[in-house]
């Protein structure tokens, strides 16, 4: 190969499309190397297509959390419709099981005559509000139809736009005065029926229980006077246990009674009561199930708040359902003692006769009044230690509902923190990785740098050699040419000195040439 001869070179530092940064490309003649710039559209290529990478897998990844929140809306909604399902089956037998009650009602009414006048009144109050619905509906409802329809007709003109929208502001006026007409006759009559059922209730309790010495007991005759006394004795001392029971249940619950409806409103209450009494208590994820259907008519409450009045609550169900335990208890333990009376005034009666009969047998009738006295006593003592086990069994029983709710609530909380650290572990994760990764690409991109630098010092200096050596080998040809130069000047003069020395010299002679030759002359002589 001449030296004259270009040698191109290309020289690339590649690297894989995941993790290239830079392509540098490098071309070089024999001694003179250039670089080509970075290629910054290949990279801006690359970054947008990691972006569009991104932001489909952020779409994705939406689009899954959608589809998961849809399905889990799904399966609650499912969930809440199979429990209203039940509730509506339950509330269907009830109402089926009432209305036999009421039509057996309505068939012994028409032969009593005070249930037959009673019937006949609220059959009269009954059209009375049919009339007043129909004149109701009239008034109001059928205008608002009849306008609607008006409205759909798309009669209106633009000449009696402004008509329509006076009458349209005038109609709205007059319904939200109705509906606040309506708000608050229906907040009266709520009011009265709780006043009613009040003191409903608080009939059943005063008629459940009679405190104090049951007049039948007092008329009933006893010949024993001591035994008398301590019988009638026994119903005050009973009462006097069973007030005590309850004055110190009331004190317990206090705060539970002191307090309506646990601070909320009588429509959030009975709203999540409802809930509670719909859903089983056996589903899986009850209390989220019945949080989710509240939020949806009352959202501003929270979930703990929920679990607060679910407790109170609890309190409160379990302080009537305690307090009516001892009132029927309370009953039954005077009802059992009216008989023990009357069976001991009878075996008291059964036993004068008997000491009237036999004087002799006095003092052994005495002895088994007083016996009798004593087992009225043990009985006594053994109904109130019955009563005293069944308070501490019930204290127990609360003990341990109390603790289970605890615990629920613990395992709770332990498995929602629980989800708080595995979450919180893995994003620190995920960041640690991404920290490793930039510090991987920070380290490439230092070895790039350094190997790039490294190469364009070998590169300077390999310039800087290639120059030297071009310089050396141009004044060694010059050289060489100037000695060949020299040489060829000095052959040639060689030659020429040569030449001159075998040149001949002889005179021009004109008519030589004229004349034939040796060897011409010589053919000639011998053809002849």
């Amino acid at each position: 190969m001449s030296p004259n001869k270009t040698v191109i070179r290309l020289d690339k530092l590649h690297r894989t499309r995941e993790n290239s940064l830079t392509e540098v490309a490098r071309i070089t003649d024999e001694n003179i190397p250039k670089y080509r710039q970075v290629n910054y559209a290949a990279m801006r290529d690359l970054i947008n297509e990691r972006k569009l990478c991104g932001t489909q897998a952020l779409e994705r990844i939406s689009k899954l959390q959608n589809e998961s929140h849809a399905m889990r809306e799904q399966a609650e909604l499912k969930i809440s419709r199979d429990c209203w399902l039940n509730e509506q089956q339950k509330l269907n037998q009830q109402y089926s099981k009432y209305d036999n009650e009421h039509q057996t009602w309505l068939v012994d009414a028409f032969n009593d005559p005070d249930l037959l006048s009673l019937f006949h009144e609220i059959t009269k109050y009954r059209i009375w509000l049919e009339e007043n619905t129909i004149k109701f509906r009239k008034t109001t409802v059928l205008p608002m139809m009849q306008l609607k329809e008006e409205l759909e007709s798309k009669n209106i003109k633009s000449d009696n736009i402004f008509n329509v929208m006076d009458a349209l502001q005038i109609v709205k006026k007059e319904q939200n005065e109705l509906i606040l007409l309506l708000d608050h006759e229906e907040r009266q009559i709520e009011d009265e029926l709780k006043a009613f059922k009040s003191y409903i209730d608080e009939d059943d309790e005063i008629n459940m229980i009679e405190e104090g010495i049951p007049e039948s007991v007092l008329e009933l005759p006893c010949p024993d006077d001591e035994l008398r006394v301590t019988m009638l004795q026994e119903f005050l001392i009973i009462d006097h246990k069973y007030r005590e029971t309850l004055v110190d249940l009331d004190t317990n619950y206090v705060d539970i009674i002191s307090d309506e409806n646990g601070g909320w409103d009588i429509s959030e209450h009975e709203m999540l009561v409802h809930l509670y009494e719909i859903y089983p208590v056996d589903l899986k994820k009850r209390r989220t199930c019945i949080y989710n259907h509240f939020r949806r008519y009352f959202p501003k409450r929270s979930r703990q708040e929920m679990l607060n009045h679910e407790e109170w609550y609890n309190a409160q169900s379990y302080y009537l359902k305690h307090k009516r335990f001892i009132l029927i208890e309370w009953r039954q333990a005077r009802i059992a003692l009216k008989a023990k009376t009357q069976l001991a005034f009878e075996e008291a009666f059964e036993l004068q006769e008997r000491l009237a009969q036999q004087h002799e047998e006095k003092m052994r009738q005495r002895a088994f009044c007083e016996q009798l006295t004593n087992q009225v006593k043990k009985w006594r003592e053994k109904q109130l230690e019955v009563l005293e086990v069944r308070r501490k069994l019930e204290e127990s029983k609360r003990q341990a509902e109390l603790e289970k709710m605890r615990q629920e609530n613990e395992r709770s909380l332990k498995q929602r923190q629980q989800t708080k650290e595995k979450l919180a572990e893995y994003y620190s994760k995920k960041e640690e990785v991404r920290l490793m990764e930039h510090e991987t690409e920070q380290k490439r991109l230092e070895e790039m740098q350094y190997v790039l630098a490294e190469q364009h010092r070998k590169d300077r200096e390999r310039i800087k050699f290639r120059k030297e050596e071009y310089e050396r080998k141009r004044q060694e040809l010059l050289e060489r040419n100037q000695i060949e130069e020299r040489e060829e000047l000095e052959r040639e003069e060689r030659l020429q000195a040569l030449a001159e020395r075998v040149r001949p010299h002889v005179e021009i002679d004109h008519a030589r040439v004229l004349q034939p030759t040796k060897v011409n002359t010589k053919l000639i002589n011998y053809h002849q």
